[in-house]
């Protein structure tokens, strides 16, 4: 039996190739490419990409599960269904949203908030077999609070207004060298602003022990807090707990821990990539 398994991101899709044979044992394959939204992306942007995929990974499969962002409804997920089907020979074909991927990588069979911390963020409540609730998700211009285009978002307002100490400015400079109209081009002249912004986060990482970017960090995790769970229990967040997956996630596990012990909340697990666990059990 072959599956191919795709986690669909703004900036970057991970596929694997999954084979599972009585005689032949079990053979993975991995494949990383650009990030895919049947929302946002044309067919012919998407099919391209998926032309790399085939050539990486084959074009025969038993099954194809994708969970994308971008895939909200019945109707985008057809949409991204009829076009993996004319790229690829399997009958057997499933769309669904990143936020579905999460929930079921991080909680696999048991109720509780699955919460996607990556170029953007967003949460919802598994009752251990499906979404049954989620926090509204109005993207990376009125939310997205967790991602990294939020942290990203704080740090360059604060260099260009001369907000961030000096010497914050200056490794910035040094690093970047972008004029204001080059930052201003890219935030609204080219596509995929969001990837664009979030794009400094490694910049963040490199300078989280510096006080500043150490209480940016801090102060844009509480406000993230404060915001997205407002739509869960008491009891949902101290005793079903929550998942984590994304890389903002794993990067900044200590400002998510330290959120989480304050609120008296339970955390079930911090991941960076939904693959490992979604193939774990496929197996199983």
């Amino acid at each position: 039996m072959k599956i191919l398994i795709a986690d669909a991101g703004a900036t970057k899709t991970d596929w694997v190739s999954l084979s599972i044979g009585k005689s032949s044992g079990e053979e993975v394959e991995y494949y990383t490419g650009i990030g895919i939204s049947p929302l946002h992306n044309d067919v012919d942007m998407i099919e391209e990409e998926l032309r790399l995929v085939r050539a990486s990974l084959g074009e025969t499969f038993d099954e194809i599960r994708f969970f994308g962002a971008g895939i909200g409804s019945p109707v985008i997920a057809s949409k991204m269904e009829t076009i993996l089907s004319e790229m690829f020979n399997c009958r057997d074909i499933k769309a669904d949203s990143d936020m579905a991927g999460a929930a079921k990588a991080l909680l696999c069979n048991e109720p509780g908030i699955a919460c996607i911390m990556g170029t953007g963020s967003n949460s919802c409540h598994y009752d251990g077999k499906s979404i049954d609730r989620k926090s509204a998700s109005l993207g990376y211009l009125l939310d997205d609070e967790g991602g990294g285009v939020a942290y990203c978002r704080r740090l360059l307002s604060d260099v260009y207004k001369k907000i961030a100490p000096q010497d914050i400015i200056d490794k910035f400079d040094d690093k970047y060298a972008l004029s204001v109209s080059e930052v201003v081009e890219n935030l609204y002249r080219k596509t995929n602003p969001n990837r664009w912004i979030s794009g400094f986060m490694p910049f963040i990482l490199e300078n989280i022990s510096h006080p500043y970017v150490s209480s940016l960090v801090e102060s844009q995790t509480e406000r993230f807090f404060d915001r997205e769970f407002t739509s869960y229990s008491d009891s949902e967040l101290k005793e079903e707990g929550i998942g984590f997956i994304g890389s903002v996630a794993e990067e900044l596990r200590p400002a998510i821990e330290r959120a989480m012990k304050r609120r008296g909340w339970k955390l079930r697990a911090i991941v960076r990539k939904p693959l490992d666990s979604l193939i774990n059990q496929t197996k199983n």
